[in-house]
């Protein structure tokens, strides 16, 4: 795929990610999700997309945040995540649809990352940006959510393990900026005579 055409099929899945979020999970998700495919795309554009760098350096991060994740899941699943979603958008999310957006669907979608991450694709450079960002707004999100439900501090699902995946993701950010800087630096090298 060329790289011009790498940019509209990201950004049409930004868009569709964030269509059946909203069909899914209803609207607060759904925002949630667009923005992170949103700002998914931007860091990508950013960096490498422009830049991209060895996959082999970024792959356990990334798939230690996938594991981290979908730990994460599994608080959120047993401390009913949909009565929190009902109870800021008083959407009703049943734990099947629960179930396949997050224990499903989703950790597919980082795994296809991580396989297309290796096969040095731009999809696979645009899914490692915007997972990053989605970890970081969707644990923003856990704790903002306590305000947005009653305006107390208090626990609400997914809390605990909210920012775990974020340790690794932003150790693997960490190395991205490190290895564009890198390249950046490094002289061209001179291509072989024929």
């Amino acid at each position: 795929m060329n790289r011009k055409l790498s940019i509209v099929v990201a950004a049409v899945f930004a868009a569709m990610f964030g269509v059946l979020g909203f069909i899914a999970v209803g609207t607060m998700p759904a925002v949630v999700f667009s923005i992170a495919s949103g700002g998914g795309l931007v860091l990508w554009l950013a960096t490498t997309y422009r830049t991209p760098v060895d996959p082999l350096k970024i792959i356990v991060p990334y798939l230690l945040a996938v594991i981290l994740f979908d730990i994460h899941v599994y608080e959120v699943y047993v401390t009913d995540f949909e009565e929190l979603i009902y109870n800021i958008s008083g959407f009703h999310v049943t734990e099947r649809d629960f179930l396949t957006v997050s224990a499903f669907a989703v950790p597919l979608l980082w795994l296809t990352g991580a396989i297309l991450l290796l096969k040095r694709t731009n999809v696979g450079y645009y899914l490692l940006s915007f997972f990053f960002v989605m970890l970081t707004i969707a644990a923003l999100a856990h704790f903002v959510s306590p305000f947005v439900e009653d305006g107390t501090v208090h626990y609400t699902p997914g809390m605990y393990t909210a920012a775990l995946p974020l340790i690794p993701a932003g150790y693997g950010l960490y190395v991205v900026l490190n290895e564009i800087r890198r390249q950046k630096r490094s002289p061209p090298v001179a291509a072989p005579r024929p």
